[in-house]
């Protein structure tokens, strides 16, 4: 029988879809809401006027819809991420192109982040050059100044005429002694106090407003303080060099100190208008520009104290490549077209490679749709159906693989089959090994308050207790324990049962029951087996408690009187070890009176041998505590108390033994 391809899998699944969407949109509210809400968005995308109500409430329900698609598809709904291929094919492109989308994204950043502190530093450094220069002025303006201060004025006017040509708006201040020899513009006409010569040159300003680049010069008595404003036209020059138009200059640059590093943050008061623009009309420039910052130091003309200002500029990285290139060779252009050719060698070589790529998750999806089809047919219950796949790869062991495991379900089917109804055979052996025993409150004795408890480690378990209405003051209790556990156990307690119910009503004495009991069953015991057993009689009438031990646990005694616990244990042998006289020899039975408030506990080993994690035994001392201290509750409440200690000491480990007791209380 051929097997399906994958492009008849792929049509059965679109066919599938059309289908689903269709009744969607015809037979449901929810899709004929939303062809409503399509059509009325493409009626006002052709140009048809809606009204204002209609078309929010159009916008607000498409809003809905995509909201509701995005949870129905993040919840698995269209399977999208089923298909091993759409995985394969997304795992390769995370792997692939994510990396490089990242380094590219990088790489990128970085470019930018480098030009853009090449241009800050062409700012900075322009702003140097421009001072220095001034500088320079100034010094060759004071020296060999004539006496006279006419011919001083005259002789400064001359020197300066070269400055006047670069930088229209010079201004300059000549003092001599104090005085102002020589002036122009609104540069200030005397030296600040904190000027200490002989020279200085750099941005200055007030308030943080930066005013202009300041040039100082003192020579013997006399002085010249240069200065040229701010402005778009001292910048001319250096656009033209380097394409950098600088936008707005002015602000304090703070340094804050954090934890991890030192960052900063430039200031422009809202109140004092500290950053002004230079060309306001130019930066709006459609033209792509990058924006940065450059950030000179600024000299405040009262104080002397000096601070980080900032320039804003924008600026064409392309172009500037472009400017700085030496020669005549275009450096940004030769650069960009071996980026291109280097990014469209690595384009060809990532296309073939996603091409191999998926031709290689074809070829493995293709052997996974096999298995896919294989499993199926298991899941529906044909083990016969071989699954063909014939590649010599691990995809071909794992089909080798399923088709042994195919061949061996039927077996572990067989044996499941088996394992449950052996197990529903014991659930129902366990049923009726409890309905042996007696129901809680079903056997009373005025004047007695009695609870008991039986708890198996499996199933089915080999301990067992009794309560026996002799006479209308008189009552049997037993407690015995097979030794081992499972089914074994439980049939020697059901004939135990049998056993004792028929002794209990021909010997009133306990030791004489015990050795009847121990002629029958060592006859039929097996020799690898035995049985533990306490049998007591309690009589309201003579209050007294009568009772025998056949090598079982012994039992404790609170005396009511002394709030202290004793040790009830008479000499005897288990039923089932010796089948001669010596069983009768040893057995011992005693008679121990009963008081109001007096309290007995005959229990198995699986309580007082109960073993936490660390192989620790709960112990009889334990138990004698815990009676001691609940001499107030009733019979129930210490059942329930013990249990509960018990539970708490073992914690998470497993039981090992069957747990049962019966608590006997004066009333």
């Amino acid at each position: 029988m051929p097997e399906p391809s994958l492009h008849a899998g792929a049509a059965v699944d679109r066919l599938r879809w059309a289908v689903r969407t269709r009744a969607f949109l015809t037979s449901t509210w929810r899709g004929r809401v939303l062809l409503v809400v399509l059509a009325l968005w493409l009626l006002e995308k052709i140009g048809v006027p809606l009204p204002g109500l209609l078309a929010g409430l159009d916008h607000l329900l498409i809003l809905v819809y995509a909201a509701w698609g995005v949870y129905r598809l993040l919840r698995g709904r269209w399977r999208l991420l089923w298909r091993i291929r759409t995985k394969l094919i997304l795992s390769y492109l995370f792997i692939g192109l994510v990396p490089v989308v990242l380094l590219g994204i990088f790489f990128f950043i970085a470019g930018v982040l480098f030009v853009s502190l090449v241009a800050s530093h062409l700012v900075t450094s322009e702003l140097d050059s421009l001072g220095q220069a001034l500088e320079t002025v100034a010094h060759t303006g004071t020296t060999g100044l004539p006496a006279g201060d006419a011919a001083a004025a005259a002789t400064l006017q001359e020197r300066l005429l070269p400055a006047q040509a670069l930088h229209p708006k010079i201004g300059y201040a000549l003092l001599r002694n104090g005085r102002t020899v020589a002036a122009a513009g609104t540069v200030p006409r005397q030296l600040p106090s904190w000027f200490k010569g002989p020279g200085f040159a750099g941005l200055v300003g007030q308030a943080e407003v930066v005013e202009s680049v300041r040039a100082v010069w003192a020579q013997g008595d006399s002085a010249l303080i240069l200065d040229v404003p701010v402005d778009a036209q001292l910048f001319a020059d250096f656009e033209r060099r380097t394409g950098i138009l600088p936008v707005s200059v002015g602000g304090r640059v703070r340094k804050k100190a954090e934890s991890r590093g030192v960052s900063f943050e430039i200031e422009s008061g809202d109140r004092k208008p500290s950053m002004r623009a230079l060309n306001p009309g130019r930066a709006e420039d459609q033209r792509f520009r990058l924006t940065f910052v450059a950030t000179p130091e600024c000299a405040d003309w009262v104080t002397g104290e000096t601070a980080p200002t900032s320039v804003i500029f924008q600026f064409n990285p392309y172009d500037l490549m472009r400017r700085l290139s030496p020669g005549v060779v275009n450096m940004a252009e030769a650069l960009v077209i071996a980026l291109t050719v280097v990014g469209g060698v690595f384009l060809v070589m990532y296309v073939v490679a996603l091409i191999l790529g998926l031709l290689l998750a074809r070829s493995i999806t293709r052997s996974v749709h096999s298995l896919s089809l294989g499993t199926q047919r298991l899941r529906e219950g044909d083990f016969l159906h071989p699954i063909q796949v014939r590649s010599r790869d691990q995809l071909g062991e794992l089909a080798e693989s399923f088709n042994l495991m195919a061949r061996g379900i039927q077996d572990l089917l067989r044996q499941q089959a088996e394992k449950e109804r052996l197990e529903e055979e014991l659930r129902i052996a366990r049923q009726i090994q409890m309905s042996l025993l007696p129901a809680q409150g079903a056997v009373t004795l005025p004047g007695l308050d009695v609870a008991a408890l039986c708890l198996p480690a499996a199933e089915v378990g080999g301990d067992y207790y009794d309560l026996l209405p002799l006479s209308p003051t008189r009552l049997g209790v037993l407690v015995a324990d097979v030794s081992g556990k499972g089914t074994s156990a439980a049939l020697y307690m059901a004939e135990l049962k049998g056993l004792v119910l028929s002794l209990s009503r021909i010997y009133g004495s306990p030791a004489k029951l015990l050795c009847e009991a121990n002629r029958i069953l060592s006859a039929n015991m097996d020799s690898r087996s035995f049985i533990t057993m306490t049998y007591a009689v309690v009589d309201t009438a003579k209050m007294t408690l009568c009772h025998a031990r056949a090598g079982h646990n012994p039992i404790i005694h609170l005396d009511r009187a002394s709030g202290r616990t004793r040790i009830l244990a008479p000499s005897g042998l288990g039923l089932g070890i010796d089948r001669g006289s010596r069983f009768e020899e040893i057995l011992e039975e005693t008679e121990v009176p009963l008081r109001t408030g007096d309290l007995f506990l005959l229990f198995t080993d699986g309580l007082s041998e109960a073993m936490n994690g660390q192989a620790e035994l709960f112990g009889e001392g334990r138990l004698r505590r815990i009676i001691e201290g609940s001499q107030a509750l009733s019979s129930d409440e210490i059942r329930d108390r013990i249990l509960e200690e018990v539970r708490l000491f073992v914690g998470d480990a497993a039981p090992h033994d069957d747990m049962t007791m019966v608590i006997l209380k004066v009333a």
